[in-house]
């Protein structure tokens, strides 16, 4: 077992000579081993080791009796120890989920703790080979993705902390083998006997019948990770590389696709980049960008429909805007919903819209302007033939407007529509009104309202300055 730690330990530079390395230690087999084999290491690689325990408190006096268990080795090992306490408990009962995800939670938390104020940045746990197994069945059954194939990674990187795992490529009987060798008493949790857990149903029950199948199962499939490992690598690449030819822009919402080249790329690119999009936008440590979500934006993609719109899990949303196919943080506000207060234009200044991100600026002038000089932000109109004060609102339910060069009315949504102005934009672009009647929507239309014509003597001149351009 030595040599094999040792071995990993070289081959991925898990453990830089001199490191200063946090080890987490439960006080179970495991860890036990972990600990001592790091122990005997430690003065190969010239590491500096402190231990760490989270008592859970979830097993009474058993969980006190870990944690005593714990310190007195450490003690005699002379290896300090710090122990963290943490209600699971409590937090289920406040917060509600599963227990055992609760409890990895809370002590990743207070590993994370215990190194900032030791300020060390590795850790090491005791993952080793049949845990590694486990993961990968557990992942199979549960209908994960390829790329979640490449199971528990020897090397990660996690809130600025490198956390290690030295002994994937032992297993199970090697660590009991070991601790047998040098009369380690490691604390037994009877939880792990529990079949009600996935994962001890699968150690106990399904792992044994396939070893029986194929007695090098196990072995095959630390094989299948590390290939799964190398290919997934690959295919970050040409994911990456698939994200600049169709990516148009990502801000603080989320991402903007070019969807007639986005569904031009093969299937499984197709899929490949929208799950490492969803991992982009989902927060660490949920596991909610599903196959179903994946299909779901990709059917979104391929629709003739110019507008549409999903939920998607995680809080997030895509949406189809005419050749756009954005994947976003949802919005607080649902489309319709949003009234602005009306706001008055300033006709000699400045006025900021809200919220669509950007202002009016609006002058008077005695000599006309150039209509070819006008760019699609600009208006003119006779000042004499409006009706003030002018004011500034967002669109409105049943909103009518007199297109220039058209006999009678056109609904507002209509005109936004052929415009091919997007949903999300269509309940937040700023309208002109004068008195009741809308006179301009910046960039789409001018109204029949107000026309200048060689007997005008007032010209109001306004532009539309959008803050994203």
């Amino acid at each position: 077992m030595l040599k094999r730690v040792r071995k990993l330990v070289k081959e991925h530079n898990l453990l830089p000579p001199q490191s200063k390395v946090l080890v987490g230690v439960s006080g179970g087999p495991d860890s036990m081993a972990l600990l001592h084999v790091l122990g005997r290491l430690a003065v190969e690689f010239d590491w500096e080791l402190i231990a760490v325990h989270v008592n859970h408190r979830l097993r009474g006096e058993a969980s006190d009796e870990d944690e005593h268990y714990v310190r007195t080795q450490c003690q005699a090992w002379g290896i300090p120890c710090d122990v963290e306490s943490v209600d699971v408990a409590a937090h289920l009962q406040k917060h509600g989920g599963n227990k055992q995800a609760v409890a990895r939670l809370l002590r990743y938390d207070a590993f994370r703790r215990v190194a900032l104020n030791r300020q060390v940045n590795i850790l090491a746990l005791a993952h080793h080979g049949d845990d590694q197994v486990e993961t990968i069945l557990m992942r199979l059954v549960r209908g994960a993705a390829p790329g979640s194939l490449t199971g528990i990674s020897p090397l990660r990187e996690w809130k600025g902390i490198r956390i290690v795992r030295p002994m994937l490529d032992v297993f199970r009987e090697d660590v009991e083998s070991y601790c047998d060798i040098h009369k380690l008493q490691p604390r037994l949790d009877e939880s792990n006997l529990d079949r009600r857990y996935t994962r001890n149903r699968l150690r106990m029950e399904i792992v044994p019948r396939l070893r029986q199948i194929n007695p090098g199962f196990r072995e095959g499939i630390l094989q299948y990770t590390t290939m799964a490992e190398d290919e997934e690598s690959m295919w970050k690449k040409l994911a990456e590389k698939a994200a600049g030819q169709v990516s148009l822009s990502r801000d603080q919402r989320g991402f903007t696709l070019d969807s007639i080249a986005f569904v031009q790329l093969d299937v499984a690119l197709q899929r490949r980049l929208i799950k490492l999009i969803l991992n982009c936008l989902m927060e660490s440590g949920t596991n909610e960008g599903t196959f179903h979500a994946v299909e779901q934006i990709r059917y979104l993609a391929k629709q003739p429909d110019p507008s549409m719109r999903i939920d998607l899990p995680g809080g997030l949303e895509a949406e189809r805007e005419y050749q756009l196919l954005r994947i976003v943080y949802s919005s607080s506000d649902p489309a319709g919903s949003l009234t602005v207060p009306l706001q008055s234009l300033n006709l000699s200044g400045k006025t900021e819209f809200s919220p669509y991100p950007g202002h009016f600026c609006a002058r008077m002038e005695s000599q006309p302007i150039s209509h070819k000089s006008l760019h699609k932000n600009c208006a003119l109109f006779d000042a004499d033939l409006l009706e003030y004060p002018l004011t500034l609102r967002n669109r409105c339910s049943g909103d009518r407007v007199r297109p220039m060069g058209l006999q009678g009315t056109k609904k507002v949504k209509d005109v936004l529509i052929d415009a091919k102005v997007p949903r999300r934009l269509r309940n937040v672009l700023p309208l002109v009104v004068s008195g009741k009647e809308i006179i301009w929507i910046p960039g789409v239309l001018r109204s029949e309202t107000a026309l200048t014509t060689k007997d005008t003597r007032s010209f109001l001149y306004l532009e539309w300055v959008p803050h994203n351009q």
